[in-house]
């Protein structure tokens, strides 16, 4: 008997619960519905009525292929291989369901002919690959008239380094540094002008325009106490000239090999490198490793492809650094398209 009483003050207890919640839902709903009277609708009757985009909207890339001159400068940057270019053809190819919007291929395109469109890829039950003409190209491969701007040349301040063969996209250069010859195939030339950006020591033109002459540099190569022994001196160093031993902490220069081309100097991001043993920076007092944004990453992979110390790993959905393996060089924050890592005090 007891144990029935029980039961039953259980069940009035359960129904008088469920009678107040339902009261009290009410309102709420109530609230609601009164509210959204004086409200526009959250809905959208897409596509009667089609949705309007911010002017930021990072939604497919665009290409203006009366523009393009197919050097491929955008597919080497992609750091998803995204996009495809076919020179021969006159082709170029983007998955669009493989892009992840992140804007290098725009950033990076010498003659601006890409674009970032607010409007989203229209879904598919397929991934999507839009293939362009390039006109310009395809007309040159056919035997088309030459530039106005002239065929490029390299003026004397040259040292035979090679960063313009690295940068050439149409293998159109060749650099003997025994022999300090410079060559360019002005046929396979798509004059994009990525080799004139990259020669640190602005010998490289178009119609043959001389150079200012190079003042010569102080002294051999140094670097100061500021070293992070990240390696990035010695991935860009045309010559192998550099050495440098992350477990060891040391840093070597071959000043035999050394061209003084300056393009270590540029790519060192605690600014430790010069010649002549020029004073850096201190450094700071800290260590410092990487953060993420988390709203502003697109994990496009371009941070964990540039990290010296291999410490960042990129996945579709999460960002993951390994704090003992980063030795917060900064890298990965110039390279990231988004500018969504920063660094902080470990």
């Amino acid at each position: 008997m007891g144990i029935l009483i029980k039961i039953i003050v259980i069940v009035v207890a359960l129904l008088l619960s469920s009678v107040i919640t339902a009261r009290l839902g009410f309102f709420k709903f109530a609230g609601t519905v009164i509210g959204s009277i004086f409200k526009k609708p959250a809905t959208l009757m897409y596509p009667v009525k089609p949705r309007e985009w911010q002017e930021r909207t990072r939604g497919a890339v665009g290409i203006d292929g009366d523009n393009c001159i197919g050097c491929g400068i955008c597919a080497n940057v992609c750091p998803t291989a995204a996009i495809a270019v076919d020179r021969k053809e006159g082709k170029w190819t983007i998955e669009r369901m493989q892009c992840v919007q992140c804007s290098a291929c725009v950033d990076n395109c010498p003659k601006k002919c890409l674009t970032m469109e607010n409007q989203y890829t229209i879904p598919d039950v397929v991934k999507v690959v839009d293939t362009y003409d390039i006109p310009a190209k395809a007309a040159k491969a056919a035997g088309g008239a030459a530039d106005a701007d002239g065929d490029l040349t390299c003026a004397d301040t040259c040292v035979f380094c090679g960063l313009c063969v690295k940068a050439c996209p149409a293998d159109a250069i060749k650099v003997d540094r025994k022999a300090k010859s410079w060559e360019v195939d002005t046929d396979a030339c798509v004059k994009c002008g990525a080799c004139i950006d990259k020669c640190p020591k602005k010998s490289l033109s178009f119609g043959g325009a001389a150079a200012a002459p190079a003042a010569d540099e102080d002294g051999d190569l140094t670097c100061a106490d500021t070293c992070v022994f990240c390696g990035l001196c010695a991935k860009v160093c045309p010559a192998d000239a550099l050495e440098v031993d992350r477990k060891a902490k040391s840093w070597k220069v071959d000043t035999d090999a050394c061209v003084k081309c300056g393009a270590c100097i540029d790519k060192c991001p605690k600014k430790s490198l010069s010649f002549g043993g020029a004073a850096a920076p201190a450094a700071p007092a800290k260590k410092t490793i990487a953060a993420v944004d988390e709203e502003k990453c697109i994990h496009c992979v371009a941070c964990e492809n540039e990290c010296a110390a291999e410490a960042i790993k990129v996945d579709t959905d999460k960002w993951e650094l390994d704090e003992e393996k980063c030795i917060g060089c900064e890298a990965c924050v110039g390279i990231c398209p988004t500018e969504a890592i920063s660094m902080k005090e470990a």
